[in-house]
C-alpha cells in the first residue's frame, strides 16, 4: 500500500515540476507579434484568397511592411476601403500604432474603430 502512495506522490511532484518548467519556458521564449502586422491584418478582409499574389492576408501584411506590395494589392479590400486605411497606417508612427494595438487588446473590430477615429 505504501508503494502506491509513494508512486502517486512521485508522479504528482514530477507533474508539478514539469508544469512549472513548461510555464516558465513558454513565458521566456514567447514570440511577440508585430503590432503593425496585426493592425494591417485587421484592416484586410481576411479572405485568404490569394488574389494579391501572396498565400494569405498574413503574408500580404508582411509584404506590405517590407514595401514589396502597394496599398492597392488587396483586390477584395478595394471595395471595403482597405487602400485608404493602409495609406493611413503607413503614415502613422510606430508609437501611434503601438498605442492603438494596446488599446484594442488585440480585437480586430476595436482596431478598425480606433483607426477610423484617429
Amino acid at each position: 500500500m505504501l508503494t502506491i502512495f509513494y508512486s502517486a506522490l512521485l508522479l504528482g511532484i514530477l507533474g508539478f515540476a514539469s508544469g512549472t518548467f513548461l510555464a516558465f519556458a513558454a513565458k521566456k521564449f514567447e514570440v511577440k507579434e508585430d503590432p503593425t502586422e496585426a493592425i494591417i491584418k485587421a484592416v484586410l478582409p481576411n479572405n485568404d484568397c490569394g488574389s494579391c499574389g501572396y498565400p494569405g492576408c498574413a503574408a500580404f501584411a508582411k509584404a506590405f511592411i517590407k514595401g514589396e506590395v502597394g496599398k492597392d494589392g488587396c483586390v477584395p479590400g478595394k471595395s471595403q476601403g482597405t487602400p485608404e486605411l493602409l495609406e493611413k497606417i503607413s503614415k502613422m508612427s510606430v508609437d501611434e500604432l503601438n498605442k492603438i494595438y494596446e488599446e484594442s487588446q488585440e480585437d480586430d473590430s476595436k482596431i478598425l474603430k480606433l483607426l477610423k477615429q484617429s
